[in-house]
């Protein structure tokens, strides 16, 4: 039995089937609409529950970050039950999570714990946290699996449109996307994360576009080599389905993993976002 847990936060909208397979505890975030108790992302609120709460109350709820005593709690109990600690986050230049849990950390002294800033969001982090979990499964040493999660960091890109900015604008995530503010009507903007940020790629007329030009992004970048490959999107199977047609055609990788992005992610993005994760093997 490994001696190695991983740890990551609700961001990360890994499917819980894997989250259970592969021993991985989340910290979920937490989700507030106006005069509602807050909930926890993932725990008593599922991406169904939250994308029909959305369009019922109209309204963009907040989101809040673990604090460093939730973080703590979660450490010492794997110190105690003997497991050493490798802790993968949301980029930190989109929330405070990272930060929460380094303080975390160190409220746990004397316990094995690596911190991770994964520079990424949703399935991005997501795909980094599943590869660490199954090194660690096979045995890997710390420093093995750390050095996997540095590779995979570096190597991992992220595109993503959403219907609108609207979301991410309001929610301060907006990055470098801000430039495509104030678009014409049915303009998608088509952005990417780059060192933790987002920031804008371009803008394509129409959702079907949309879905293609990303397609033919990530084949110009990736032509035939051997990709990792997930699939993330918000409320909106018929463009999942579009998506994961023309990923198996076109593109050089195994079954993706498919999610639905969480409530954080969703408060942030909105619905309707759809992307694509990739990183060469």
């Amino acid at each position: 039995m490994s001696r190695i847990r991983i740890v990551t936060d609700s961001t990360a909208d890994l499917p819980k089937e894997l989250v259970e397979k592969n021993e991985i505890t989340v910290v979920p975030l937490k989700v507030t609409f106006q005069g509602e108790e807050a909930f926890l992302d993932g725990v008593n609120i599922d991406s169904e529950q939250f994308y029909r709460l959305l369009s019922e109350k109209k309204e963009i709820p907040v989101t809040s970050q673990p604090s460093p005593s939730e973080f703590a709690a979660v450490y010492k109990k794997l110190a105690q039950d003997g497991y050493s600690v490798i802790s993968i986050h949301i980029s930190s230049k989109m929330s405070g999570t990272f930060q929460s849990a380094i303080m975390g950390k160190k409220m746990v002294p004397g316990a094995d714990i690596e911190v991770i800033d994964s520079k990424l969001v949703s399935m991005g982090l997501g795909m980094v946290v599943l590869e660490a979990a199954i090194a660690a499964k096979k045995g890997k040493t710390g420093r093995e699996i750390v050095q996997i999660v540095n590779n995979l960091i570096a190597k991992s890109e992220v595109f993503f449109f959403v219907d609108t900015l609207e979301y991410l604008s309001r929610g301060g995530r907006i990055g470098k996307a801000g430039a495509f503010l104030g678009t014409i009507l049915n303009i998608k903007p088509l952005l990417c994360i780059k060192d933790g940020i987002v920031y804008p790629y371009e803008k394509v007329r129409g959702r079907t576009k949309a879905i293609e030009r990303m397609i033919q992004i990530v084949e110009e970048r990736f032509g035939n080599r051997r990709v990792k490959c997930s699939l993330v999107h918000g409320d909106d199977p018929e463009g999942l389905s579009q998506l994961f047609q023309k990923i198996k055609t076109r593109l050089n990788c195994g079954e993706p993993v498919v999610s639905t992005a969480g409530s954080v992610v969703g408060t942030h993005a909105g619905p309707k976002v759809l992307g694509i994760i990739l990183a060469h093997e």
